[in-house]
C-alpha cells in the first residue's frame, strides 16, 4: 500500500498529474498500459506519446494525447461522459474515482452558471483527450495502490484567460468554485490551475497539508504544455511513498473540521432495498452512514438514515438519495467534527501482508498513552490471512497488533 503526495508548486492540469504519474517509473503503471486502457474508452482510438520536456532548469515528462477530437470542444453533459467510462475497461473502482471527479466539475460548473449538475454542458472538459487525463488518473492511483493523497496549497496563476465562455479571471470560475475553503497560491503568469487538475485535488485530497513525516521512495515531475518566462516552472512533481510514524502522537492538535448531517426517513422500503440505498450514500462520497429503527405516523416501523458529508459532497448526495430511495425530501444540520490523525501501517505476517490503521489522537491534558485500542487491522487482510495459515481471526488479529506497535516504537 501507498500514499501519493502531490506539490502543484508550477500549477496542475490533469495531462500534467497523469504524466507525473507515469515519470514514477513504476512497473505497476506503464505507458502501454494506459494506451490499452484508454483504447476502451476513446471512440476512434487515441494516441499517446510521452516525451523529456525542459520548463526553466527542470525536466519533467510531457504527455501529448491525440483523439479525433482534439482541438475540438464537443458538447457533452455528464451522463455523456458517463456512459463512454461505464463502457470501458476501466475497474470498477478507477470508473468511481473518475466519475466523481467528473461529477465535482458539474457541480462547480452548475453553480457558476445557475443550474443543476446534469444540465451543465461540458465545453473543454467534453473533449476525449481531457477524459484521458481524469480516467488515466484514477486508473494509475489504483494501480499503484495508492490509499492516500496529500498535496501542498497548489499555484492558481494570475491575469485572465481566454475559454468558452469568453475572457474570465484566474483562477477561472469554475476553479474557485471548486476549492472553495482550501488555501491557493496566487501568482506565476496566465492560468496555471484548470478546473481538471482542481477537480482531481478537490476528489483526492481532504486539505492542502503537506504530509508531516513522508519517505519518498519514487518521484516523478509532470510538464505543461506552456512553457511561462514569468514564475515558476510549469512543472508539478509527486512522490510515491509511506508517512512515517516519527511524531510523537502526543504532538498532535486536535483537527476541527466543518460536516453536515443529512437525514431522512423511511417507512416504505424493504431492508434489502434500505441497503442497497445505504451503499449508494457511501459510494456517493458520505464520510459515515447509518441508520435507526424509528416509529413513523400510524405507528408504522420505519428507519431513520443518517450520514455526513462534506459541503462539496451534498449535491452528489442529494442525487444519490433521490435515485435511491422514495423519500420526499431530506434535512441537513451543520456540523463540528473533532478529527483524529490517520496513518495506515503495513506489517508481515509469516509471509502474507496485513494493513493496520493507527489512530493518531488529539493532544488533551491527562491524555494515556499510546495503545492497543489505536491500532486497528484491516478485518478483510485479516481474514485472509487466518484463512491461508488456518489460525483464528483473533490470533492474527492480536499478532498484527503486536507488529504494528513494534513497527512505530
Amino acid at each position: 500500500m501507498s500514499e501519493l503526495y502531490v506539490e502543484a508548486f508550477g500549477g496542475l492540469a490533469g495531462d500534467m498529474f497523469l504524466a507525473g504519474l507515469l515519470d514514477l517509473g513504476d512497473a505497476r503503471f506503464t505507458l502501454p498500459e494506459l494506451q490499452r486502457a484508454v483504447g476502451t474508452l476513446v471512440p476512434g482510438g487515441c494516441k499517446l506519446e510521452l516525451t523529456t520536456a525542459w520548463r526553466g532548469n527542470l525536466s519533467g515528462k510531457h504527455l501529448d494525447v491525440q483523439t479525433s477530437e482534439s482541438g475540438t470542444m464537443p458538447h457533452r453533459g455528464y451522463e455523456d461522459l458517463k456512459q463512454l467510462v461505464r463502457a470501458s475497461s476501466l475497474p470498477a473502482a478507477a470508473q468511481e474515482r473518475a466519475l466523481a471527479v467528473l461529477w465535482r466539475i458539474a457541480v462547480a460548473e452548475g453553480r457558476v452558471h445557475g443550474c443543476a449538475p446534469e444540465e451543465i454542458h461540458f465545453h473543454e472538459i467534453g473533449a476525449v483527450d481531457t477524459l484521458v487525463d481524469v480516467c488515466g488518473a484514477a486508473l494509475a492511483l489504483e494501480k499503484l495502490g495508492v490509499t492516500r493523497v496529500f498535496a501542498s496549497p497548489p499555484l492558481v496563476g494570475s491575469g485572465t484567460v481566454n475559454c468558452a465562455h469568453g475572457v474570465m479571471p484566474v483562477p477561472a470560475p469554475a476553479v474557485a468554485e471548486l476549492l472553495r475553503g482550501r488555501e491557493l497560491l496566487h501568482g506565476g503568469g496566465g492560468e496555471r490551475l484548470t478546473p481538471t487538475g482542481a477537480a482531481l485535488l478537490a476528489e483526492l485530497c481532504e486539505d492542502f497539508t503537506p504530509p508531516a513525516h513522508f519517505q519518498t521512495e519514487k518521484i516523478g515531475y509532470g510538464a505543461g504544455t506552456r512553457d511561462p518566462k514569468e514564475g515558476p516552472p510549469n512543472l508539478c512533481r509527486v512522490q510515491l511513498g509511506t508517512s512515517v510514524a516519527g511524531a510523537s502522537a502526543s504532538s498532535a492538535r486536535p483537527a476541527r473540521a466543518e460536516a453536515f448531517l443529512g437525514e431522512l426517513q423511511l417507512d416504505d422500503m424493504t431492508g434489502e432495498e434500505v441497503g442497497v440505498a445505504l451503499a449508494a450514500l457511501r459510494a456517493a462520497g458520505a464520510l459515515d452512514v447509518w441508520y435507526s429503527h424509528v416509529s413513523m405516523k400510524k405507528d408504522r416501523p420505519g428507519v431513520l438514515v443518517s450520514f455526513l458529508a462534506r459541503e462539496d459532497a451534498r449535491a452528489k448526495l442529494e442525487a444519490a438519495v433521490f435515485e435511491h430511495t422514495t423519500s420526499l425530501g431530506l434535512r441537513w444540520r451543520p456540523v463540528e467534527r473533532v478529527e483524529c490523525g490517520r496513518e495506515v501501517l503495513e506489517v508481515e505476517f509469516e509471509g502474507h501482508k496485513l494493513r493496520v490503521k493507527r489512530r493518531v489522537r488529539p493532544d488533551y491534558p491527562g491524555r494515556s498513552p499510546d495503545g492497543d485500542r489505536d491500532l486497528s487491522p484491516e478485518h478483510e487482510d485479516v481474514a485472509r490471512v487466518a484463512l491461508a495459515l488456518k489460525l483464528s481471526l483473533r490470533e492474527v488479529e492480536r499478532r498484527a497488533i503486536e507488529f504494528a506497535r513494534a513497527w512505530i516504537t
